[in-house]
C-alpha cells in the first residue's frame, strides 16, 4: 500500500540564535518490504547527507546566521507490505547484532532492574512469549507520563520512580533485555492506520534479537504487544540519542519550541 508522507517541523527560539546544528533522521530504512517510491528533505539551508554508524540516513543541517525560526518540509512516497509483521529476521546491516548488548547511559542496568530483567524472562529468554512476559511486567510497574517536553531519564531512573516517558518505557525494555544477553535497538518512525485510515503519527518502539525465533523482533513497549507491523522505520540506534528524528544545538536563542506535524494520504 501506498503512502504519501508529508511531515513539516517548525523551530521557534525566544531570541536570534547565533548559530545552531541540527542532524535529522527522516528518511525511511527500506527494511521489513518497504521501498521508497520518492523521498525529499527540505531545509532552509544546504544539508549534507550521510550514513551515520548504524546505517541511517542522515541530513547534517548548519545555520551560521543569526535566526529564530527554522523549517523542516520533509515528504514523499512510501510503498509498505500488506502483509506486515513484527518479524524482521535478519536484515541487511552490516553490523553484528551483538553491538546492541553495549549500553550507554540512558540504557544502563542497575541491580534493580537485572534482578526484575532474569525473573520475568525466566529460563528462555530467547523465546518471544519471554519478552511479552517481561512487558506485562512493566506494564504493571510503570506509569505513563506524557512524552512531549519531558526530560530524558534514562532506564534506571525512571525503572526507581515507576514512570517514563516513551523513549523510557523504551530504554528499559532494552535495558533489561541487555542484561538478560539479548541484543536490543531502540526505533523512531511512523505509526500507520489501516486501509481506510491513513492515519500517520511519530512513534518509536524496539527491536529485540531472538535467534530462536529467526532474527529481529518488532515489540511495541507502550502497548505491551508486539508491533503491528503498519509502521514505518526511519533510524535504529542503541537509545533515544542515536535514533531521535532531529537533534539539535545551539547558541544563543534561548528557549527553542518544536512544532512537528506528520500526515498521510
Amino acid at each position: 500500500m501506498k503512502y504519501t508522507i508529508r511531515h513539516e517541523t517548525r523551530c521557534h527560539f525566544d531570541s536570534p540564535a547565533r548559530y545552531s546544528i541540527r542532524q535529522l533522521r527522516i528518511t525511511p530504512r527500506e527494511e521489513a518490504g518497504l521501498r521508497i517510491a520518492s523521498w525529499s528533505v527540505g531545509t532552509p539551508v544546504r544539508s549534507t547527507c550521510s550514513i551515520d554508524a548504524w546505517g541511517n540516513t542522515t541530513h547534517l543541517l548548519t545555520l551560521t546566521e543569526p535566526h529564530e525560526n527554522v523549517r523542516i518540509l520533509v515528504t514523499g512516497v512510501v510503498d509498505v507490505p500488506e502483509d506486515t509483521t513484527a518479524l524482521i529476521g535478519r536484515d541487511n546491516s552490516k553490523l553484528a547484532p551483538q553491538i546492541y548488548l553495549a549500553s550507554t547511559h540512558l540504557t544502563r542496568a542497575d541491580a534493580a532492574l537485572s534482578q526484575f530483567a532474569r525473573t520475568h524472562l525466566g529460563r528462555t529468554p530467547q523465546r518471544t512469549d519471554a519478552v511479552l512476559t517481561l512487558l506485562e511486567a512493566l506494564r504493571e510497574q510503570l506509569r505513563s507520563d506524557p512524552s512531549g517536553g519531558q526530560p530524558l531519564r534514562g532506564a534506571v531512573a525512571s525503572f526507581a520512580r515507576g514512570s517514563a516517558t516513551l523513549p523510557d518505557h523504551i530504554h528499559i525494555l532494552i535495558a533489561a533485555c541487555r542484561a538478560a544477553g539479548l541484543p536490543a535497538r531502540f526505533i523512531s518512525g511512523y505509526q500507520l492506520g489501516d486501509a481506510l485510515n491513513k492515519r500517520v503519527s511519530e512513534y518509536a518502539w524496539a527491536d529485540v534479537w531472538l535467534e530462536a525465533e529467526g532474527g529481529w523482533v518488532s515489540f511495541d513497549a507502550r502497548r505491551t504487544q508486539l508491533a503491528s507491523g503498519r509502521q514505518i522505520r526511519l533510524a535504529v540506534g542503541r537509545d533515544y540519542l542515536d535514533a531521535c528524528p532531529m537533534r539539535t544545538a545551539h547558541q544563543g536563542g534561548g528557549h527553542e519550541e518544536v512544532r512537528v506535524s506528520v500526515q498521510a494520504a
